[in-house]
């Protein structure tokens, strides 16, 4: 082979390569850092419709009232049906140490505090756990960047998070769909303790409230047991003024 030949495949290699590291962008964890960060109220106030579907397609349907304060704080009351109405929640988020959560119970009249052992338990018979139920600390997890494709409308992000050693949690594995357009998670899987996907997480409908990005309409689904729970936001609200005394466990005995 000539020289000339030689010098004009390294060049054509480098520039293949180079354009290649350019077309890879962001890395798994900037990627997840922009997720973290990403522009949300400083308050938010709706009435969810929460529906939980058995594998026969059945409904049962609850109203809940949320409220919510940044990514830190969260309230939440079931108004209906009957049975489930005066049931409160309460989780307040922490950058160093797990969260803090609490579940009223009318029936018993005593606010109990959700135990560490506790947080793979479903959430009022949904298809959320507690620990779906938390704020995902950014540093428990490694990550990685798999691949760009597009989800529907949404050109996203593809990134595998991966638990780091010592954390806590029942999951092997989660893959995120990130939206470029404002790093909203559209879609994750969720994959047990044997490498078995578990759980899908898909957001239907996204709706834009003042200058945020926001989900209209939620779905978690176990794909294992065939079940599946809908959350659909009524009646949004956001930069209300919510006040920070109202996130105690004396407010889960009275509906705000």
């Amino acid at each position: 082979m000539r020289l000339s030949t030689v010098f004009l495949t390294l060049t054509l290699f480098c520039l293949i390569t180079v354009s290649y590291g350019t077309a890879q962008g962001l890395t798994g964890d900037e990627i997840m850092k922009r997720v973290d960060e990403r522009n949300i109220p400083k308050d938010m106030k709706s009435e969810m419709t929460m529906k939980l579907i058995n594998k026969k397609g059945q409904e049962r349907v609850r109203s809940v009232k949320i409220i919510r304060q940044g990514d830190e704080k969260q309230i939440m009351w079931f108004l209906a049906p009957p049975d489930v109405r005066g049931t409160s929640f309460l989780r307040i988020s922490y950058d160093d140490r797990d969260d803090d959560m609490w579940l009223y119970l009318p029936a018993f009249r005593k606010v109990r505090r959700i135990a560490s052992r506790a947080r793979k338990e479903n959430f009022m018979g949904s298809d959320f756990t507690y620990e779906n139920m938390e704020k995902r600390k950014l540093k428990d997890y490694t990550y990685k960047l798999l691949r760009e494709e597009t989800l529907g409308e949404y050109q996203c992000y593809v990134v595998e998070s991966v638990p780091k050693k010592g954390v806590d949690t029942d999951y092997t594995r989660i893959i995120s769909w990130v939206w470029k357009g404002d790093h909203i998670l559209i879609k994750e899987d969720f994959y047990d303790k044997k490498g078995k996907l578990r759980k899908t997480k898909t957001i239907d409908k996204i709706e834009k409230r003042n200058e945020y990005w926001m989900p209209d309409k939620l779905r978690m689904e176990n794909i294992q047991k065939k079940h599946s729970t809908e959350i659909i936001f009524n009646e949004v609200e956001v930069d209300t003024g919510v006040e920070d005394d109202l996130f105690s466990t004396s407010y889960l005995k009275r509906i705000k």
